[in-house]
């Protein structure tokens, strides 16, 4: 009974989900009062550990708020500027095929993922894929496969609370998720290469070319696995993911070019440059120098996609109309994505503060050695729910250190596990989804080609992938983690 009570917010939310023409705050919202009133009546879960977790959380819900303000702005600019459709023919010269859809989800998505975290990663990738060609559903899918670099967004601090946890080092926390994620960087290698050319080519397709395609994606997916490792061994886990993703988007770059990138795209890459430089300059400055509350605004995105479309405007053309109509249409944008995706991350925050996550985990322990194939599920619920590999691995990350030990199997892999798992479940998630709708659904015309984007067409095929990758990983967890101790 225990455990049903806790998963019941859970439940709760996703079947609000599943109703048409529901509000997308309100699941969210409902799911995380019903936490609280079970944590509170049931788990008599004292109102205090309620409150604390609340005052834990408060200055990062304010800081993923100001994060996606500042990309729903930079947004705004580089469409009304026509910005973005320049750069988007520097990078792909061919329109949506294969290759400008690996370029995306192996190389710019997670790149910008892992600098800047938060989901900016969605409101500028997803834009430059429509304007490469793909109809609003694949480039919403494209875009959040691309998420699958979870262990290195925002530059690894959901891998420094499972390192904390584990009691390892960052490295080698870095080095066992990689490990882990090899399933994730193969798997949405191929899904984004079928969803691609699936979505540009004409029918009747013979199997040798989607065979093709399917192996494309897993020599990129293998392909950065490799540099990921490499760079986490050379350079440290912090900027492995940025490293090597940034590798990725210029050999899919070179390769889309014929070997050339001139010529450029002009002042259109100005604004992103100025997004990347400034956040690793801050990201820099943060780790280096204790500057307090100022050091964590320099580390920010949200200061410099600001920063970036606020210059924007002073360089690049925008009609009279456009920049009159700019500031409404931001906020209410902002609105729709920032506040469901707040909401879950309080879900989160409800289910670990009130008891009902380590209700969940610890019920699950006691399944013996078979936790070993549920682990990585436990994890992806953990990742589902929070939307944040950071929120994820202080979530389930003691119980599932616990778990390993009472199993006798290594905490560091066991937490490489939950790092992992963690980190590609958020692709299927509620806020996730909600995001990429958002940005998509608005350019969905009566007269666009294939299947209409909406929240189930996404989560019909994100939720099977990410199904499938956990099944995966849980028969790794079985043969492999006994080996580790």
């Amino acid at each position: 009974m225990g455990l049903f009570m806790a998963v019941l917010p859970v439940l709760l939310t996703l079947g609000l989900l599943a109703l048409p023409r529901i509000s997308a705050a309100l699941p969210p919202l409902l799911g995380t009062l019903a936490a609280g009133v079970v944590a509170v009546t049931y788990f008599a879960a004292p109102v205090q550990s309620l409150v604390s977790a609340w005052n834990d959380t408060f200055w990062t819900l304010i800081k993923v708020l100001a994060i996606i303000g500042g990309g729903v702005l930079l947004s705004g600019v580089m469409d009304r500027t026509g910005a973005q459709r320049r750069l988007a023919g520097w990078l792909s010269a061919d329109g949506p095929t294969v290759a400008s859809a690996m370029l995306m989800t192996h190389g710019v998505v997670p790149f910008l993922e892992t600098v800047t975290g938060f989901g900016v990663s969605v409101l500028i990738g997803l834009p430059l894929l429509l304007s490469f060609g793909f109809t609003p559903y694949r480039a919403a899918l494209l875009t959040l496969l691309g998420l699958m670099i979870g262990p290195w967004g925002s530059m690894g601090p959901g891998t420094l609370i499972a390192a904390e946890a584990a009691n390892s080092s960052l490295t080698d926390m870095g080095l066992v998720s990689g490990w882990m994620n090899l399933i994730p960087f193969i798997v949405s290698g191929i899904a984004s290469a079928i969803v691609a050319g699936n979505g540009y080519l004409k029918p009747n397709i013979a199997r040798s070319r989607k065979l093709f395609w399917a192996a494309a994606g897993t020599g990129s997916g293998v392909l950065l696995w490799g540099f990921t490792m490499l760079a986490n061994l050379l350079l440290g886990t912090p900027v492995a993911g940025a490293v090597a993703t940034l590798i990725m988007a210029i050999l899919w770059l070179l390769y889309i070019r014929r070997g050339r990138l001139t010529p450029g795209p002009g002042r259109s890459l100005v604004p992103y440059l100025i997004l990347l430089a400034g956040t690793i300059f801050g990201q820099i400055i943060y780790r280096t120098i204790e500057l307090g509350a100022l050091g964590e605004v320099l580390a920010s995105p949200a200061l410099w996609s600001t920063t970036a479309a606020l210059m924007a405007m002073t360089f690049l053309t925008m009609s009279p109309e456009d920049r009159a109509t700019l500031p409404l249409a931001s906020l209410i944008m902002w609105w729709q994505v920032a506040i469901p995706t707040a909401l879950y991350v309080l879900l989160g925050v409800m289910m670990a503060g009130g008891g009902l996550a380590d209700e969940i985990a610890g019920s699950l322990a006691e399944l013996g050695s078979v936790y070993l194939f549920v682990m990585p599920f436990v994890a992806g619920l953990s990742g589902y729910i929070t939307a944040s590999g950071t929120g994820a691995n202080a979530m389930f990350g003691a119980t599932q250190v616990a778990a390993a030990q009472g199993l006798g199997v290594s905490p560091l892999w066991a937490m490489g596990l939950q790092n992992s798992a963690a980190g590609w479940a958020i692709i299927a998630g509620p806020a996730r989804i909600e995001l990429a709708y958002r940005m998509a659904h608005v350019y969905q015309r009566s007269t666009t080609p294939g299947p209409a984007v909406t929240r189930g067409a996404l989560l019909k095929v994100l939720l099977p992938i990410v199904l499938l990758s956990l099944v995966l990983m849980g028969i790794v967890g079985v043969v492999a983690l006994p080996l580790t101790n």
